[in-house]
């Protein structure tokens, strides 16, 4: 990624003033973990995480922008993923979000093994968030950010991560309606039946299908927890 990555996509520390721990995160990820944010930018989930009394955060980014603005707020920040690991840190979960879309093909699979081998715990989840090629914005976010290499859709999630060596692997949230009130899920609920029946009716109609073992997961952004727990004897 370009080291002036943030700068010349218009993004700067303020524009996450506002930013708020996502509700699918703060379910799931107790606050006695130790967390490592894999891609962090200016650190703001680790910073939301801290202030929401979570004892154990880390970060790391390879631009300097964020590497520095981490600093000056005092979050734990490592500029490689080689430093993390010659740091000697593993954690109870590391959270990679918006991140591997940037990586090269050709990585990607490396990169996750050696996350799941090198830096998380034994008993440790990897929770990764990409966006969906099957979202209703389609390529648009493949070609929106420059340094996108690729993007990926539920079963190619799911083979990088497979082929990196998970054995556990759980879509989360895949409508996106976690913390919704009752009326705003029933409305959501009855909207995604509409869109799937619609998809499934063009599909029939212009002889197109989906991969059957691969989930069809239809929102903006994938979102899934992965791990490879140890075998019980």
């Amino acid at each position: 990624m370009d080291t002036n990555y943030f700068e010349f996509r218009g993004v700067s520390p303020e524009f996450y003033d506002d930013y708020q721990i996502p509700i699918f995160i703060r379910s799931r990820i107790p606050k006695t973990a130790s967390i490592l944010d894999f891609g962090c930018g200016f650190g703001q989930l680790l910073n939301a995480l801290r202030n929401d009394g979570y004892k154990s955060v880390a970060g790391v980014d390879i631009t300097p922008a964020a590497v520095s603005h981490c600093q000056s707020i005092g979050i734990q920040i490592f500029d490689s993923l080689d430093a993390v690991i010659s740091d000697g840190t593993k954690f109870d979960w590391i959270v990679m979000s918006h991140v591997l879309e940037h990586i090269d093909k050709d990585a990607i699979i490396l990169l996750l093994n050696r996350i799941r081998t090198e830096l998380l715990r034994p008993d440790g989840k990897f929770m990764i968030m990409v966006p969906n090629a099957m979202s209703n914005t389609d390529c648009y976010w493949r070609y929106e950010d420059w340094t996108h290499t690729l993007l990926f859709t539920p079963g190619s999630l799911l083979y990088v991560l497979r082929a990196a060596g998970f054995t556990s692997i759980h879509f989360i949230d895949p409508d996106c309606t976690e913390g919704s009130c009752w009326y705003n899920l029933i409305a959501k609920k009855m909207g995604l039946t509409l869109y799937r029946a619609n998809r499934a009716f063009w599909n029939r109609i212009t002889a197109s299908s989906y991969h059957k073992p691969s989930p069809q997961i239809f929102s903006f952004e994938l979102k899934a927890v992965a791990s490879s727990p140890l075998l019980q004897d």
